[in-house]
Parts: structure tokens; C-alpha cells; sequence
């Protein structure tokens, strides 16, 4: 591979590597808003303040920045968790606040959910009324086929 080309591909991984990190730090950087047990594997939810998407990582409550540095070293290589997972996580918390997840994107052990509401959901306002409560434990059944 030629010295231009290398340089090439190494910028265009660091620039999607700086995208998705940036994305990620476009969250509120305290604790999750839900602690979500999916058949025994534990998910923190995150909430974005200002648009339809909730970011999940893998992993006990903790605060962001430490629940990122877990997921980038300890789970940095676990891709067992399949998308049906994410998305019951995601839907524990969501379908209680009459919302439907739609698209699942990320990699490794963090997945950003975007997701709908019904008419009149004031999303804020609910997840406001039920953080309390999700921070103490939401659990669902594995959706895996057994």
C-alpha cells in the first residue's frame, strides 16, 4: 500500500472515530437515566436532551466518562450482545412512555437508538417522571430464541 493511501485510510478512520466520539459526548455526561437487565446483562440508557435518540452502553450505573473507559477497554472486544438485545433494552424503557425504537447504530459494547412517540408524548416531561424509578432497575427477558 502506497504511503498517500495509508495516510488516506488513517484520516478517514480517525475522522469517523472523532465523529462518533463527538456524537457520544453530545450526551449529559452524569448517570444514566435507566440501569436495564436484559436476560442477566446489564445496559445503561442515556437520554439525548434535545433530539428522539437514547445512547446504551454495556455495563453497571456508573457516570459517562467511566462507563465509556469500560466499554473502550474491558467490553472493547465482546460483539456477543446482537442487535436484539440493544433493541430490548432500548424498548424496556421506551414502550413504558408509550415510544418505539427504530434504528440501532454503533459498534463494540455502545449503541445509539433512535426512537418515536405517540401524539402528545411530552418525552422530557416522562422521562423526568420515571428516572427515579428506571435508575433502580428495569428487567426484561432475553429476546434470543432459546
Amino acid at each position: 500500500m502506497s504511503s498517500k493511501l495509508l495516510a488516506a485510510v488513517i484520516l478517514a478512520l480517525t475522522l469517523s472515530a472523532c465523529a462518533s466520539t463527538q456524537r457520544t459526548l453530545s450526551y449529559q455526561s452524569g448517570w444514566p437515566d435507566a440501569d436495564v437487565n436484559v436476560g442477566g446483562y446489564r445496559y445503561q440508557v442515556w437520554f439525548h436532551e434535545t433530539d428522539q435518540t437514547m445512547l446504551i452502553q454495556r455495563g453497571d450505573p456508573r457516570p459517562m466518562g467511566q462507563a465509556l473507559a469500560l466499554n473502550w477497554t474491558r467490553y472493547a472486544t465482546d460483539n456477543t450482545q446482537p442487535e436484539i438485545v440493544w433493541r430490548a433494552a432500548a424498548d424496556a424503557v421506551l414502550r413504558q412512555i408509550h415510544c418505539e425504537g427504530r434504528e440501532v447504530t454503533g459498534q463494540d459494547q455502545i449503541r445509539e437508538v433512535s426512537y418515536v412517540c405517540g401524539p402528545g408524548v411530552n418525552v422530557n416531561e416522562a422521562i423526568a417522571a420515571n428516572r427515579e424509578a428506571w435508575r433502580r432497575g428495569v428487567s426484561v427477558t432475553d429476546p434470543r430464541p432459546r
